[in-house]
């Protein structure tokens, strides 16, 4: 319950007024199920607020979210129309997803999930990455539930 509660207090905090159980059930169902994106995440907050911060800037929190990119879900997955249907498996796939950005570009860990091959050396990437461990850093630190 403590994922939940954070996962929902960190969601209020960046987009108040609005109903969030959705997708704050799925990011905590995914990040209790899979091992942490982080070294000494035992509690899953600082993976939790990565997600909730990669989420509130690609969509706002927007399960059916589509891009002129193609982009699709909460979350913002290339070319997967059937993951803004399910908040689950939109989470689900970002995880996989980062995992591998982590692995690629380990000082911009968000990099390659945003911009693909040659994004470890990309400034937009690099910049985007930047933007989202600050507010996931932020949220992790601030956000009591």
């Amino acid at each position: 319950m403590a994922v939940l509660f954070f996962v929902l207090a960190s969601m209020l905090q960046l987009a108040p007024g609005r109903d969030h159980a959705e997708l704050a059930t799925a990011i905590t169902r995914v990040v209790l199920e899979e091992p942490p994106l982080f070294r000494n995440d035992e509690d899953r907050r600082r993976t939790a607020a990565f997600l909730v911060a990669i989420a509130f800037r690609e969509s706002s929190f927007r399960n059916g979210a589509k891009s002129k990119t193609h982009d699709y879900c909460a979350l913002q997955i290339n070319r997967r129309p059937d993951l803004a249907a399910d908040p689950v498996a939109c989470v689900r796939v970002a995880m996989t997803m980062l995992r591998e950005s982590m692995r690629m570009c380990p000082l911009h860990p968000l990099a390659f999930y945003a911009s693909g091959p040659g994004a470890c050396t990309n400034e937009r990437a690099r910049r985007i990455s930047n933007d989202r461990m600050a507010i996931a850093a932020r949220l992790a630190k601030s956000v009591q539930p």
